[in-house]
């Protein structure tokens, strides 16, 4: 009996290229195993957006070859150059489907079991330029699903039970512009919510500020469908550093689609990411963003320290900020989500929401808050859930009614 493992590193696309290469290796006949030691086919499903994330994956499959010499591995997906590894065969890029064994691919992966919510796959690739991102040059152009692979996606899960859905992809407000004619996300969110109609909750994992204009706020506004809950890239607070960074918004249009957000979508959760540490980032540069995230009413952030890598723009620019200083940001900004995802979560405290069970004792709310509950829960099913009282910056505790 022929087994198989899978390890997977990074963001939302590459969990769903594994679990199409998942229910692949078992249509053609192979068993999953979660000890890599008893495997024979070994997977590395690579991230390669930092430096960091690369070293990950190979300090892992250095470990494996360690562990488990006469495994067939493959080292898949986003990184810059494969080694010279007995057994052992790198495949980049799209190439990560051509894995020897796997006879089937599926479409898109109709198990999804270790994902209570599943992944949608919209779109893939991206045609911005941003001075610090590799991902183009991993991924390729930006590639639209059809509206019709969309949907049938969504209809098999809807049909299956699932409560909930999130929309994946590298850059998801570009999908639709590589149609002819061109099309835009608002046509793809629409078509979703005249089939569904709120049968089945959509939860749009990122789109940049410049994509969300005031008919896709009044959307948002209106739907039974979309989760009010939006992950909008910031990046910086400062138009010096967004300018470095080749972004395509000014902090003010930023500032001006989340407070309209804020004002038509009710309830609903905003939260960013942010770069600290870019080349040319002074300390007053890194003050004009911390003033500008407490200002505004975003409800938390994702913070990362500004990576160097190899063939982006940003990798040998000048200014290159110190590491203990990059730390030091780090640490502020997260201190101030950390506030701001608490004072979110107060203003729910005694009320009750609507929520998808993620794991058999925590409910993640339409609005994105976490709350623990003293109950057996069934994964992926839906509940309303009480919350009653703040026990970390990221979690809440409460009870089913």
């Amino acid at each position: 009996m022929s087994k198989f493992f899978i390890k997977t590193f990074g963001c939302k696309l590459n969990q769903f290229d594994a679990e199409r290469i998942r229910e692949g290796l078992i249509l053609s006949g192979f068993f999953e195993t979660d000890n890599f030691e008893e495997a024979d086919i070994i997977i590395v499903n690579s991230c390669g957006v930092t430096k960091k994330a690369e070293k990950e994956g190979f300090y892992t499959l250095r470990k494996i070859i360690r562990k488990n010499p006469e495994a067939k591995k493959y080292f898949i997906g986003c990184f810059v150059e494969g080694k010279d590894y007995d057994n052992t065969v790198f495949l980049k890029g799209e190439d990560k489907f051509k894995i020897g064994e796997l006879q089937n691919l599926p479409f898109f992966p109709s198990s999804q079991k270790k994902h209570a919510r599943p992944l949608i796959y919209i779109q893939n690739g991206c045609d911005l330029k941003c001075a610090y991102c590799i991902v183009p040059k991993f991924r390729g152009k930006s590639r639209s699903v059809k509206v019709e692979n969309v949907l049938e996606q969504i209809e098999f899960f809807e049909s299956h039970g699932k409560k909930e859905v999130v929309l994946t992809g590298i850059h998801l407000g570009l999908w639709g512009h590589d149609f002819s004619p061109r099309k835009s996300i608002i046509d793809l969110l629409k078509e979703i919510e005249n089939r569904f109609g709120g049968k089945i909750k959509v939860r749009v994992s990122s789109l940049d500020s410049n994509e969300i204009d005031n008919d896709l706020i009044d959307f948002f506004a209106q739907s039974k469908t979309i989760q009010p809950h939006f992950h909008i890239p910031l990046q910086s607070g400062c138009d010096k550093v967004l300018k470095l960074m080749r972004r395509r918004y000014t902090v003010k249009q930023f500032a001006e689609t989340v407070e309209r957000l804020k004002e038509k979508v009710k309830d609903c959760c905003i939260g960013a990411d942010v770069i600290v540490g870019f080349p040319g980032e002074t300390e007053k540069d890194f003050n004009d963003t911390l003033n500008f995230v407490e200002k505004i009413p975003l409800d938390y952030l994702h913070v990362f320290p500004f990576s160097p890598r190899e063939g982006t723009e940003a990798f040998d620019m000048d200014g290159q900020v110190d590491e203990l200083e990059k730390k030091e940001r780090v640490k502020t900004l997260r201190e101030l989500s950390d506030r701001k995802r608490q004072n979110f979560a107060e203003r729910f405290t005694g009320k009750t929401r609507q929520g998808i069970a993620i794991y058999p004792n925590l409910i993640l709310t339409d609005n994105y808050i976490q709350v623990e509950v003293n109950e057996l829960l069934t994964p992926s099913n839906q509940y309303t859930v009480k919350i009653e009282k703040i026990i970390s910056p990221t979690k809440t505790k409460g009870k089913t009614v």
